[in-house]
């Protein structure tokens, strides 16, 4: 299974890596830190799985220039390219350590958020996690997201 993992902490993502080599050893992890990044890696491969943070920069880091600017849709850019390319059946789980996700300028909870998308995007198979670094609710989600 190749899996993508748009994550921008360093510590959330190696979280992340674990439980699925944990779940999934024989699966590989494309990662990218950044909106700009995976956009681009979406256009020319097929995940079988995306695992997406919604706040991310919107592009890498380069020495001496500073980070990209944070993007609290960063997450949206990524579902927004899945549709126009027509890649809108990959599976994608939400992984948000924010309550609420900004989604065309409103701010909706992380529940109402997937029932937008869904309607609004067209992304056929959505799960979305609230990651809290001292709960383990998060991993059960993605774990039954990794399952199917």
């Amino acid at each position: 299974m190749n899996i993508l993992v748009v994550e921008d902490d360093c510590f959330k993502y190696t979280r992340i890596e674990k439980l699925i080599r944990n779940e999934k050893p024989s699966s590989f992890i494309d990662f990218f830190g950044n909106a700009r990044e995976a956009v681009l890696f979406i256009k020319k491969n097929n995940p079988d799985k995306i695992i997406l943070d919604m706040s991310l920069p919107s592009h890498p880091q380069k020495k001496g220039e500073g980070s990209g600017l944070p993007l609290p849709k960063g997450g949206m850019e990524v579902i927004l390219t899945l549709r126009r390319i027509g890649k809108y059946s990959i599976p994608i789980a939400i992984l948000t350590q924010y309550e609420d996700i900004e989604i065309n300028d409103e701010y909706y909870s992380v529940a109402d958020a997937k029932e937008i998308i869904v309607e609004r995007y067209g992304i056929k198979n959505l799960t979305v996690a609230l990651y809290d670094n001292d709960s383990s609710d998060w991993e059960v989600i993605i774990k039954e997201f990794l399952s199917k």
